[in-house]
């Protein structure tokens, strides 16, 4: 890298003094190097500048722009992706809970417990007790 660095150093210090030395020929001479070619180079190196200075940085502007707003909608589908499958599985998950937990009814006698108790209240309601208790 240095090799590299050192020789375009060396060639940009050769090619300055090369046009120095035309410059001063040109000013003793008084006759002008490369007149007929001016025109072109003038144009070229024109356009050239036109380039660099406005076509390219708009057009870095304007696809950068692109980009960010087709990346932002990249992440907003991808998120929006990720969040309904995330509802899925969660309903999933809350649908295998649900038939996991449910009570199931017993098709079997009731206890004596519970037939007691049953009864007691079958009682209290037809002999009026608790209503008129409650009537009160």
């Amino acid at each position: 890298m240095v090799l590299f660095f050192t020789s375009t150093l060396l060639i940009s210090a050769l090619a300055l003094v090369l046009l120095l030395c035309v410059k001063r020929w040109e000013l003793n001479t008084g006759r002008v190097v490369g007149t007929a070619v001016r025109p072109s180079i003038g144009r070229f190196f024109c356009s050239v500048s036109l380039w660099v200075e406005r076509i390219i940085p708009t057009l870095v502007r304007v696809y950068s722009k692109r980009l960010w707003y087709s990346s932002r909608s990249f992440i907003h589908k991808v998120t929006a992706l990720v969040v309904v499958r995330i509802e899925h599985a969660l309903e999933k998950t809350l649908h295998a809970l649900r038939h996991t937990t449910d009570v199931r009814q017993g098709g079997g006698a009731a206890s004596p417990f519970l037939r007691e108790v049953s009864e007691h209240k079958r009682k209290l309601r037809i002999g009026g007790t608790f209503t008129k208790r409650h009537q009160e």
